[in-house]
């Protein structure tokens, strides 16, 4: 999104209550924040999400609630920001409210914690922006492995309340926009923390599983990767994690193994007649992925 694409969203939201702008900068994707805005856009505020009283080593790595300048087109913190956010998709979202830095701060920190099936209690990484568009089934992402919604409306409703808009970037670098639905609330509140189902854990657990893979690869088996644009990474690897799963493989190594032979073979694999038949083999349990791959022509 261009920064002329950002004026004319912000152009329809509503103007009254007067908006505020904030960010959500996430430290353990890019080491910078919060210090790096803060010292290069006056005035910002920055504080801790995960707990109001964090050591330094913690904070270094969590994500921060940061204030931003009034929109303006010609601004340069909203240049910069038009660009950076394409760049490191990962490390920040944009979040338009009437809500002061207090209140939103207060009730996005709420929000940081759920309670397991079990009853434990667990990060809720909200600000991950492939579990934000999962938790409220963003329809105009298609990179998310799980569309989701997770959350029940009654709690997506109450998630976005007091929000006005929600702006992230996807895996592929392009934009969405969280619309908070506008309609009356007539529903109970739900409790915080969340309680989630195991059907919602589930789907949590499933929609990062791309990301690991890729991870993984990336930090133990770069060469694979040294031929695949980067905007072209999370896709080869989505396809192929789907294609495991047609397979019928279950452990996670034998999913990283089929992926990173998936992306060494490229379309190979389907147009193959000898893969195939060894694939077969393998989603009917004569053979197994270890043995199909050492038969590979």
């Amino acid at each position: 999104m261009s920064i002329e694409d950002f004026d004319a969203t912000i152009q329809t939201l509503p103007t009254e209550p007067p908006l505020h702008f904030y960010l959500i900068a996430d430290a353990a994707q890019d080491s910078r924040h919060p210090s790096g805005l803060t010292e290069s856009i006056p005035d910002t505020r920055s504080q801790c999400l995960l707990t109001y009283h964090q050591g330094a080593d913690l904070e270094a790595a969590a994500p921060h609630l940061m204030s931003f300048p009034q929109f303006d087109v010609n601004a340069k913190s909203w240049q910069w920001l038009a660009g950076y956010g394409a760049a490191m998709p990962a490390a920040v979202s944009v979040i338009a409210s009437p809500l002061n830095f207090e209140a939103l701060f207060a009730h996005l920190h709420a929000f940081t914690e759920v309670v397991l099936p079990d009853g434990d209690e667990m990060i809720f990484a909200f600000w991950d922006p492939a579990i934000l568009g999962t938790l409220f089934g963003q329809q105009d992402d298609d990179t998310l492995h799980v569309p989701g919604p997770v959350l029940t409306s009654r709690e997506r409703e109450q998630f976005l309340a007091g929000m006005s808009a929600w702006w992230y970037w996807d895996r592929t670098r392009k934009i969405h926009q969280v619309v908070p639905n506008t309609g009356k609330n007539t529903g109970k509140r739900v409790s915080l923390p969340l309680r989630i189902t195991q059907t919602q854990v589930d789907m949590l657990v499933e929609a990062s599983v791309p990301d690991h893979i890729l991870g993984y690869i990336r930090m133990n088996k770069p060469g694979i990767l040294s031929k695949v644009p980067d905007p072209e990474q999370y896709p080869r690897v989505e396809q192929h994690l789907q294609e495991a799963r047609r397979l019928n493989l279950l452990g996670m190594q034998d999913i990283v193994n089929y992926v990173c032979a998936g992306i060494i073979y490229g379309s190979h694999m389907q147009e193959s007649i000898e893969i195939e038949r060894l694939l077969e083999k393998v989603r009917s349990r004569q053979i197994s992925l270890t043995e199909a791959l050492e038969q590979f022509p």
